[in-house]
C-alpha cells in the first residue's frame, strides 16, 4: 500500500537545496562577521536545518556520503 504523502510536505528537491544552503554557513566562519549579524545568521541556519528535520531527515556532514541529508 503506498502511503499518501502529506499535503503540506516539502519536495525533497528542495530539502537539497536547503542543505546545500546550511552547508555553504561552514565557510562563514573564516570571514569577518559583525557578533550582530553572526547571530541572526545563525538563527537562518537553525531555521533552515529545523525544515529539513520537520520534514523527516537529517543533516549529513559526513564527506564520504554524497547526499547532504538522510532519512531520520
Amino acid at each position: 500500500m503506498e502511503t499518501m504523502k502529506k499535503e503540506n510536505e516539502t519536495a525533497f528537491q528542495a530539502l537539497t537545496i536547503i542543505a546545500e544552503m546550511v552547508m555553504k554557513f561552514g565557510q562563514l566562519y573564516v570571514l569577518n562577521i559583525s557578533s550582530e549579524d553572526w547571530q541572526h545568521l545563525q538563527s537562518v541556519r537553525n531555521g533552515l536545518e529545523k525544515v529539513i528535520h520537520d520534514n523527516g531527515y537529517q543533516m549529513n556532514y559526513d564527506k564520504n556520503i554524497k547526499q547532504n541529508i538522510i532519512k531520520r
